[in-house]
């Protein structure tokens, strides 16, 4: 990614992933089973109703929805910073970003978080958790590459 304009052309991906994710969680609210209803061991499409955060963690909805707003605004800082100098970064920031809008979203309208991939019977997610979880990943490796890229220039 040389140009920030390049960011583009993975971000617009990355909404329209959200927005499928949520036409996926309007179908699995309608049309799929219930979590406790799947017998399946390794994977299955079902209902999980997340009314906590991350792992099921019990947190009330309004606490949630302003920390998802704090962070999403230092994110949203950090890609603005790093915008020119640094585009990785300013990818990682807005695709966790991204995928936080998509389960904001759920909390707001449904009060809970719509997880429909049921693997091992337990742990349940979201395509906006993806899009999270390769942000975070991203944001991790990008600022690894960026520090060791300045500490060479400093010391080479």
């Amino acid at each position: 990614m040389k140009k920030p304009t390049s960011i583009y052309w993975f971000l617009i991906p990355s909404a329209l992933l959200v927005l499928g994710d949520e036409w996926i969680k309007f179908l699995a609210l309608t049309k799929f089973p219930s979590e406790s209803d799947v017998t399946s061991n390794f994977f299955a499409l079902a209902v999980h109703k997340n009314l906590g955060l991350a792992f099921d963690l019990p947190f009330r909805v309004w606490f949630i929805v302003l920390i998802s707003i704090v962070l999403g605004y230092f994110l949203l800082e950090i890609a603005y910073k790093n915008w020119k100098t640094h585009p990785a970064i300013t990818f990682s920031s807005l695709l966790i970003v991204t995928g936080a809008l998509g389960n904001l979203y759920d909390r707001i309208v449904y009060g809970f978080t719509v997880d429909y991939l049921i693997f091992f019977g337990r742990s349940a997610i979201n395509l906006s958790d993806l899009l999270i979880i390769f942000g975070v990943i991203f944001l991790l490796v990008s600022s690894r590459k960026t520090k060791s890229q300045t500490e060479s220039l400093t010391n080479g």
